[in-house]
């Protein structure tokens, strides 16, 4: 059931709930929340030297991030995010992008309670 997400507040960042319905409204719209790669690719081109090196990125959402650092020739980048919505969107934008990995948060780590 997908809910209304105008009336959320940040709270409700942490349910997958909230991010999956997010998705939902807003489509295939692209959202990058920090900044785009070309504003980050100094920092990371400092600290990732090797593009062959393992990325993980975290919460990736909808945004354009990993298809950048492919572009600029990162190899093995992991997209990972609670929301399945988010998961699939990246999936299937994505599917020409072998670099490109995308799993659904809940499929990689074993929480128990």
């Amino acid at each position: 059931m997908m809910r209304d997400v105008s009336s959320c507040n940040t709270y409700d960042y942490g349910d997958a709930n909230y991010w999956d319905a997010r998705y939902v409204q807003e489509g295939d719209s692209l959202f990058d929340w920090y900044q785009r790669y070309s504003a980050l690719r100094p920092f990371i081109r400092n600290f990732i030297l090797d593009t062959s090196s393992p990325v993980l990125v975290v919460g990736c959402g909808n945004a354009m991030m990993s298809e950048d650092m492919a572009k600029d020739g990162y190899q093995d980048i992991m997209n990972i995010d609670i929301s399945s919505v988010a998961i699939n969107l990246m999936k299937t934008r994505n599917e020409h992008i072998p670099q490109l990995k995308c799993n659904l948060l809940k499929s990689i780590l074993k929480i128990t309670t």
